[in-house]
């Protein structure tokens, strides 16, 4: 029994180990072909559904090929898809596997969770295609990450890695209440998404990353937290690091940027910054150096549509085409809403240092400025089409400072401007500038719907240096100034700019007639084209293209001058008006050279004074007009002295008119006055009309000329004549003159004559002198006469003239003519007629005469005294009788008198002569003495019986009139008074006259 029960024992152990084997065979298999079921056909529905919907639970909807189970990753969704409605537009996601890791605890638990999601080999593609059907895409391509669905509905990804545009992304974070993401408005659909603006915008993006190249790949790290229903909770950080990029934006080296996104806490505002930092940038607009930018982005916590931004940004060198700066800062802060691409309001710096550019450099500069939000609209529209139509709503205020700024045309130490936008007016209420020795302070502002421009200013710099900016009229004109301190000048003033719409206006045409203008200036130290003036001040007004100077005054240490000027740039016209008290030597130099020879005639002791206006065209100097009063006190012309001098002139059409010219010398002895004087500068003459003098002539020919000067020098008045002149003097031609003078003189001395009294009138005719009329007091008688003269251009003159003599004394006549003490005695009288003679040529001399002489001793003239020893010898006494009567006729011809019947009568004799003379005083006459031919009623008889002792005193007569040679004609009176030697006797006995030192009066012309 024991052993049966035994067998039957084993026997049940056997059949329930069997079936036992069977059914784990059978589970092995079972589990065996499921898992194999599940590994190569996929989980079961049973598996799947739950599995879905705890993914879609937690905020994953998988699209996929098929999931299943496979040994070595567990459960593995293939062929993972995420895609809108319309492939062509819409982004894709593909994922070649997707591990889903359960949680096995909760398996355990019998509960089905996941763990985590690991995506192998993912691709995100943005189609790109155009309307030509070329086919494009944006690809963020081998994408591996792990997804981690934790408790509590968060997600955690880490491993995340993708390559994009050459380079490769690793991303990090987590979210939580990560199922709401599919709730977020960038997820849902839209009735009428901008398919074409999408399709445009990654377009462009697929064209610039195509364009984008990396010698070595960059590498973006990014880390996302944060919760799902507040999108205000997300923290980001990343950064991306590209050693060396090509862009279309240009060139990078050893590029680096770092992004950090926090939000708000507690009563701190959400906060976003952005720094990128780059050894060296190139783009199409410069290069950078040592480029620093950092951008912070702040989210109010109360407000959800506005951003503070402050960016700031800094390089050690920047380079653009415009120019280079070497530690240039730029600082800006604005507050952005998110439904309005302008900025709210915001203020902003820029500073650089050693800025260079095509126009010009400064040491440093600076440049600040704000702008909100304006409180209130602007009162008045502002034109459109303009850029300061988006500025209306703004309120907006600078400042601008720069050191050491140098341009080709300009250089300031120092430059400050600020001023701000108020639409619709732009002002800059203050620029000061320290350029030049000096400085400018000025104000403008501009009404944008006026278009008017207004300005104020002040200055002290040498506005010399600012020529280079001004037009080639402006200074050329500016040049005619210098200075040893710069002028002091203060303005203000208008101008209406052209239409905003008119890209070239004609700023002559439509700009220039709405400047206005006014000011002041105060001057010292300065010159006006090498003129010194000590100081000079003023107003000017400038208004419809007028210039107005109303009270110009310029002083000299000897004077001053005032004037007002007016200037009319249309029609050119100009107005002076001028009180003048300086030295007019002193405004040499404005003239030319040889318009200065004038200045060198004219010497004043005191400066005149002038009154006057003067009128005219600019450029047209025949319509200046002159209407001024002068009046001089102890002056000179030509060396020529005169007290004072008043007149009133007045110049138009090139004609000056001189009226009531007052001219008064010695004291106030001699005048000279005219009803009217004239200038013709065409025909440089000038008229004189009722011309009235009292001067010395002499005194008044060397004022007008030397030439004139030295024509009537030989001729002296005692006392100066009265003198009555009309006519027309010429400036230059002699042949113009057409001259009218009337003369009545006292004491005159003309060569070794003189006359107590003369009268009469010349007339100057072109080139002839005429004497008209000429009346003198003659040495105790009367003279009278007429002369011609007609000037050569060679500096001589013809001349031809009549003088008559009667009842002159030759005694006091002989005492003028000869140095020396006479005993000549006589009433000399004649007529001396010069048909025609030239001063240069005595040989031309031709003419006639005759002379007489009452009661007269004339034997000490050596030709007449001749015989006067002889017949001394003979009777005593007799050689030196006094002669009853003298008289001769004469001819003159080519320089020679000859007379034939000169005669003297003396009580005892007649001495009769017949020959020549000529004008060198050279004789060659035969010489007779009658004894006894005058004797009463006997005469006749006495000379005839006594004819051979006439014959012996007829002699031949040679040498000069002042030493005269005689011989007797004939042999017997030779032969008999041989013994006496009568010859040398004569020689011996004759008085040896003085050779005067002149023998002529001076050549007439000279």
């Amino acid at each position: 029994m024991p052993l049966r029960d035994k067998s039957r024992l084993w026997r049940v152990c056997r059949i329930a180990f069997r079936r036992v084997r069977i059914t784990m065979w059978l589970v092995l298999l079972a589990v065996l072909g499921a898992l194999l079921y599940v590994n190569q056909v996929g989980l079961p529905g049973f598996v799947k559904r739950p599995l879905l919907q705890k993914l879609r639970a937690r905020g994953v909807d998988l699209q996929f090929s098929r999931i299943r189970w496979r040994w070595d990753h567990g459960i593995v969704a293939e062929n993972v898809r995420f895609e809108g409605t319309d492939p062509s537009i819409s982004p894709r996601l593909t994922i070649e596997e997707v591990e889903v890791q359960l949680d096995y605890r909760a398996l355990a638990r019998l509960q089905l969770q996941v763990g985590s999601l690991v995506l192998h080999e993912g691709r995100l593609t943005m189609p790109t295609s155009d309307t030509n059907g070329a086919a494009g895409s944006l690809t963020i391509s081998n994408i591996q990450s792990e997804l981690w669905l934790l408790p509590g509905d968060v997600w955690k990804l880490s491993g995340f890695s993708a390559q994009f545009g050459g380079g490769s992304m690793q991303l990090t974070g987590s979210i939580t209440n990560a199922s709401a993401i599919r709730k977020w408005k960038v997820f849902q659909p839209r009735e009428h998404a901008p398919t074409e603006e999408l399709l445009r915008r990654a377009r462009r993006w697929a064209g610039l990353i195509a364009q984008v190249h990396f010698e070595s790949p960059p590498q973006l790290v990014l880390d996302v937290r944060g919760d799902a229903l507040d999108l205000q909770s997300f923290v980001v950080k990343g950064g991306i690091e590209a050693p060396d990029a090509e862009t279309p934006w240009g060139n990078f080296d050893r590029g680096r940027a770092r992004v950090r996104l926090s939000p708000a806490a507690g009563s701190e505002w959400s906060h976003a910054e952005i720094t990128l930092k780059a050894g060296r940038a190139k783009t199409r607009w410069g290069g950078l150096t040592g480029l620093n930018l950092r951008l912070n982005l702040t989210a109010p916590a109360k407000t959800t549509n506005e951003v503070v931004a402050d960016l700031k940004l800094s390089a050690d060198v920047l380079e653009t085409q415009w120019g280079a700066a070497s530690g240039a800062d730029f600082a800006f802060q604005w507050v952005q809403s998110f439904t309005n691409s302008l900025p709210r309001s915001g203020h902003g710096q820029v500073t650089a240092a050693q800025v260079q550019s095509k126009w010009g450099g400064a040491t440093n500069l600076q440049v600040s400025g704000s702008f909100s939000r304006a409180s209130e609209p602007s009162p008045r529209a502002l034109p459109g089409g303009a850029w300061w139509t988006r500025l209306e709503p703004y309120a907006l205020d600078w400042k601008c400072a720069a050191n050491g700024l140098r341009t080709p045309t300009l250089q300031a130490d120092d430059v400050a401007s600020r001023g701000q936008w108020r639409a619709p007016l732009l002002e800059a209420g203050s620029i000061d500038a320290r350029l030049y020795g000096g400085r400018l302070h000025a104000k403008a502002s501009l009404d944008v719907p006026s278009r008017m421009l207004a300005f104020t200013g002040s200055s002290d710099f040498d506005v010399q240096k600012l020529s280079p900016l001004l037009t080639e009229k402006s200074r050329h004109w500016l040049s005619q100034y210098t200075w040893e301190k710069p002028p002091v000048i203060q303005a203000m003033g208008s101008v209406v700019l052209p239409e905003w719409t008119n890209r070239h206006p004609d700023w002559r045409l439509d700009v220039k007639p709405s400047v206005q203008l006014h000011g002041h200036f105060r001057l010292e130290d300065a010159t006006f084209r090498a003129v010194p003036i000590t100081s000079a001040q003023g107003h000017f007004n400038y208004s419809n293209e007028v210039w107005e100077l109303p009270d110009i005054v310029a002083t000299r240490p000897e004077g001053s001058v005032a004037f007002s000027h007016r200037a009319d740039e249309r029609t050119r016209n100009y107005y002076f008006k001028v009180r003048s008290t300086i030295d007019l030597n002193a405004l040499r130099p404005l003239f030319t050279p040889r318009q200065q020879r004038a200045f060198d005639q004219v010497t004043f002791s005191r400066p005149p004074m002038i009154d006057g206006e003067i009128w005219g065209r600019w450029y047209e100097l025949e319509r200046i007009g002159i209407n001024a009063r002068v009046a001089v006190t102890n002056f000179s012309v030509r060396d020529q002295s005169a007290d004072s001098l008043e007149a009133a002139m007045q110049y138009t059409n090139g004609f000056l008119s001189v009226t009531g010219p007052r001219i008064i010398r010695g004291g106030g002895a001699q005048h000279m006055t005219a009803t009217a004087a004239t200038v013709d500068f065409s025909s440089e003459t000038i008229s004189v009309t009722n011309g009235f003098s009292t001067a010395e002539p002499l005194v008044v020919a060397r004022a007008i000329g030397p030439r004139i000067g030295t024509i009537l020098e030989p001729y002296r008045f005692m006392i100066p004549p009265t003198v009555r002149v009309n006519g027309i003097i010429p400036m230059h031609d002699e042949s113009k003159a057409d001259l009218h003078f009337s003369m009545d003189s006292s004491p005159l001395e003309w060569w070794r004559f003189r006359t107590p009294r003369i009268q009469g009138k010349v007339d100057w005719v072109g080139r002839r002198l005429l004497l008209r009329d000429l009346r003198a007091e003659f040495y105790g008688g009367t003279g009278s006469g007429d002369a011609e003269f007609d000037f050569q251009t060679n500096r001589s003159a013809d001349f031809s003239f009549v003088a008559n003599v009667s009842g002159a004394d030759l005694h006091q006549l002989m005492v003028d003519l000869s140095s020396r003490s006479n005993r000549l005695e006589g009433i000399l009288g004649g007529r001396l007629d010069v048909t025609h003679a030239n001063s240069r040529d005595w040989q031309s001399w031709q003419g006639a005469g005759r002379v007489s002489i009452r009661d007269g001793l004339i034997w000490e003239i050596p030709i007449f005294g001749i015989f006067s020893p002889v017949l001394d010898t003979l009777v005593p006494g007799l050689g030196s009788s006094r002669a009853s009567e003298g008289s001769a006729s004469f001819n003159i011809t080519n320089g020679v008198i000859h007379s034939d019947d000169l005669e003297i009568r003396a009580s005892i004799m007649r001495l009769r002569y017949w020959g020549a003379v000529d004008l060198k005083e050279r004789v060659n006459a035969q010489a007779e003495a009658e004894l006894l031919r005058d004797t009463w009623v006997l005469g006749r008889f006495l000379s005839l019986a006594l004819w051979p002792v006439s014959k012996l005193f007829q002699y031949e007569i040679t040498g000069t009139l002042h030493e005269p040679k005689s011989e007797p004609l004939f042999l017997l009176p030779r032969l008999m008074l041989l013994p006496f030697h009568p010859i040398r006797t004569l020689r011996d006995l004759a008085p040896q006259p003085e050779i005067p030192t002149t023998n002529g009066p001076p050549a007439l012309g000279d």
